[in-house]
């Protein structure tokens, strides 16, 4: 394929959506049975579609980074991040920088929009790329365990009926929802958006009963994009015995891998009690931007309060790309934002900043100064089922 009329970068139009298909399908699922509409609807649907920026050569379409918003909860900081979900271009049209200039275009449609975070997960090899869009390679914001059917005599089976859910039954995703609010998982998500994520293929959502009543759910994947279980909340002893019967019922030797971030959860709690000595780096690099500093700091106000510890102090950082100044102000308990030099005060690049925190990857060090290094990092849980 070859055209010197290159158009872009431009959102996606409904009659453009076979040629988005076609070509992502045939970088990142050739020779496979899945398909990207399957394995990430929510992001080939129509009303997401202008948050995919693509280029054209002609009618055909060579070039394709989309996102998708998810509003965000946790530890009492509210706002929006957008995930920059999985991008290709075509062969004969690499190395003309094609990728990045939608890159930058999403990140675009992120600032008119006041989506203050963004995230992508890749490879060490492609971290360059996205540095120059100003994403920055993080630590681990999860671990992993793997765990094979010989290790179920470590879990108990305390007797818990454990059904598969039905989408037919509005009770189950009631129950889904309600016991997945009171863990400390970041993505707000619809009833919408659950039922859509819940229904992906290859992927089954177990849950366990008492008395009649659903106590726990755990969503485990044999799809190689989302591998192993990818989600779980609720009681811990009936999560328990989901895990047992899983392991029990494995049909080889083979690991299963259980992925859970960071923050406290039933499952993490479990896991930790149960076999914490199989706990291991999850090396998912995961690469953030912080798209508006001001914004995010205010965001996270809440937990800044929380980690201070009651101390009177001050700081300042610039944002070189942005000149954008942010100063916090701690005192009588309170975190209050600003945007005026404080001493000390950072002049710190993009990439610097978000090394500060979320932690520097190993691959990419930074030296995080004080008082970032007493304040952070921030650990901020994304469930794998909601990484489209």
């Amino acid at each position: 394929m070859t055209s010197n009329h290159i158009q872009g970068p431009q959102g996606c139009a409904r009659e453009d959506l076979d040629g988005v298909l076609e070509l992502m399908n045939s970088i990142l699922r050739a020779g496979s049975e899945q398909n990207l509409a399957t394995d990430y609807p929510l992001v080939y649907r129509q009303e997401n579609l202008d948050h995919h920026r693509i280029m054209k050569a002609g009618r055909h379409v060579v070039a394709d980074v989309p996102f998708i918003v998810w509003p965000v909860e946790h530890e009492g900081c509210r706002f929006r991040v957008g995930i920059i979900s999985a991008t290709g271009t075509h062969p004969d049209f690499r190395d003309r920088g094609l990728g990045l200039k939608c890159l930058r275009n999403c990140l675009q449609c992120m600032d008119r929009q006041g989506i203050e975070l963004s995230v992508l997960w890749t490879m060490v090899p492609t971290f360059r790329f996205y540095n120059r869009g100003g994403y920055q390679a993080v630590q681990d914001q999860g671990c992993v365990f793997r765990l094979t059917r010989n290790q179920a005599r470590w879990f108990k089976d305390h007797g818990e009926s454990i059904v598969t859910h039905d989408a037919a039954n509005p009770r189950h995703l009631n129950a889904i929802q309600r016991l997945r609010g009171a863990e400390p998982e970041g993505m707000t998500r619809d009833d919408d958006r659950a039922a859509v994520l819940h229904a992906l293929p290859k992927l089954t959502t177990h849950v366990a009963l008492r008395r009649d009543e659903p106590v726990a759910y755990l969503v485990h994947s044999t799809a190689p994009n989302k591998p192993g279980v990818v989600e779980a909340a609720g009681d811990e002893a009936a999560l328990e015995t989901i895990v047992h019967r899983i392991l029990v019922g494995a049909q080889s030797e083979a690991a299963i891998r259980v992925f859970r971030p960071l923050s406290d959860s039933s499952l993490l709690r479990l896991l930790d009690r149960v076999c914490h000595s199989e706990r291991e780096p999850c090396f998912e690099g995961t690469m953030f931007r912080i798209n508006d500093a001001s914004g995010f700091f205010r965001a996270i106000l809440p937990w800044l309060r929380t980690r201070h510890g009651g101390r009177s102090e001050s700081f300042s950082f610039t944002v070189s790309e942005s000149n954008e100044t942010v100063s916090i102000d701690f005192a009588k308990g309170d975190a209050i934002l600003g945007d005026q030099q404080r001493d000390p005060h950072f002049e710190m690049s993009r990439l610097n900043l978000t090394s500060a925190v979320f932690g520097p990857h190993p691959c990419r060090p930074y030296d995080v100064p004080e008082p970032f290094s007493s304040l952070f990092p921030f650990h901020f849980p994304i469930s794998i089922l909601d990484r489209s």
